[in-house]
């Protein structure tokens, strides 16, 4: 028998989703995602429920899902049709990014981290979250994926850990344009 995501995945986790679009939409932020059901999709209302602006980049396969669909996400603001793979639309998503935030995430998120940190695009890392967020530092334990040491992923413990993290990146940058 096949499970729910809301079987599948712990409210814990869903609500760390949510206050995290919440969050970013309180600050102001406008958070781009690939617009999928699942955590995007408690990301999306966090930032839905507060009037902020939530982007989906879709894939030709979700641009396609009907409403009611598991993957159909009502809560974005603007919906990109890329008319692309998942992996296309992520480098889409990531481009488009002025920080990456991972929270929780497989393989696609992987993929991602690998864009971003070549893109050197910043990476803030949700651990606690699990999945991918929890395996990074052991798997890249100085913090880079690389020799070339692009980007250093940084880790943080909660939503406002975060949120602090995106800010003050952000504010860095502004300083060296």
């Amino acid at each position: 028998m096949l499970t729910t995501y809301e079987e599948r995945v712990p409210e814990r986790i869903r609500k760390l989703a949510y206050d995290l679009g919440r969050r970013l939409a309180e600050e102001g932020f406008i958070v781009i995602t690939g617009g999928n059901g699942g955590l995007m999709k408690d990301v999306a209302k966090g930032v839905s429920d507060v009037g902020g602006i939530v982007i989906g980049i879709l894939s030709h396969e979700l641009a396609r899902v009907p409403e009611g669909h598991p993957y159909h996400n009502p809560y974005l603001t603007v919906r990109i049709l890329a008319e692309m793979s998942y992996e296309g639309r992520s480098s889409i998503v990531v481009a488009s990014s002025d920080v990456v935030i991972v929270l929780a995430g497989g393989c696609g998120t992987l993929v991602e981290v690998a864009m971003a940190y070549s893109m050197g695009r910043p990476i803030v890392v949700l651990e606690g979250s699990g999945l991918l967020a929890d395996r990074l530092r052991r798997m890249f334990p100085d913090g880079y994926l690389d020799h070339r040491h692009i980007v250093k992923l940084e880790f943080v413990r909660s939503v406002d850990e975060a949120i602090a993290a995106v800010k003050r990146i952000l504010r860095q940058g502004a300083g060296q344009g």
